[in-house]
């Protein structure tokens, strides 16, 4: 299992309400979440929790249903950044992923996952309190995401470099001394 940088709660709550002549079904979805940020992945969990609450005109009735916990993980490639949102009317604030492709998200979003108002963004609510800790979160993934660049940057120029010395030495010889120095 890869080190872990920084981790971060979050949590969404959607609800669905149904009317009918007879019933009226309210079922209200809460999912809370982890995201934990590896050397080279992010890691994205959680778990959903159902309540429906069904009425008719002689019986009323509480389903609730759990489900097991559901993880995606993401590799840096995957992913452009992120930023702790706190607008003037929400208490809490948010914190937004950027994807670096639009099918970075499709494992976490969908129907029975995550819901996303766009695919290159993922959204999720945090607690009040957390958001020192999502400020932290997003300087330990800009970080890691800098980090992972220059690797990437570093093995393609030694990849040029080799591949330069391969051709260059076939080709040319040995390099010419420089002015003012001898040559052996």
């Amino acid at each position: 299992m890869s080190e872990t940088l920084a981790a971060l709660p979050f949590h969404l709550k959607r609800a669905h309400e149904q009317f009918t002549m007879s019933d009226f079904t309210t079922t209200t979805e809460r999912i809370h979440g982890l995201l934990r940020l590896e050397k080279d992945r992010l890691v994205v969990q959680w778990r959903l929790a159902r309540t429906t609450e069904r009425m008719g005109a002689a019986s009323m009735s509480t389903d609730r249903e759990l489900e097991e916990v559901r993880e995606i993980t993401l590799p840096l490639t995957a992913v452009a950044g992120a930023r702790v949102r706190r607008r003037w009317w929400q208490i809490a604030p948010s914190l937004v992923l950027r994807a670096a492709d639009l099918q970075a998200f499709d494992g976490v979003a969908g129907q029975e996952g995550l819901a996303l108002d766009h695919p290159a963004e993922m959204v999720l609510r945090l607690r009040r309190r957390d958001r020192l800790a999502a400020e932290e979160f997003t300087a330990e993934l800009a970080l890691a995401l800098a980090q992972f660049d220059d690797r990437l940057a570093g093995a393609e120029a030694r990849r040029r470099l080799e591949g330069s010395e391969d051709g260059a030495s076939d080709e040319k010889g040995p390099p010419p001394p420089l002015p003012g120095s001898q040559a052996t």
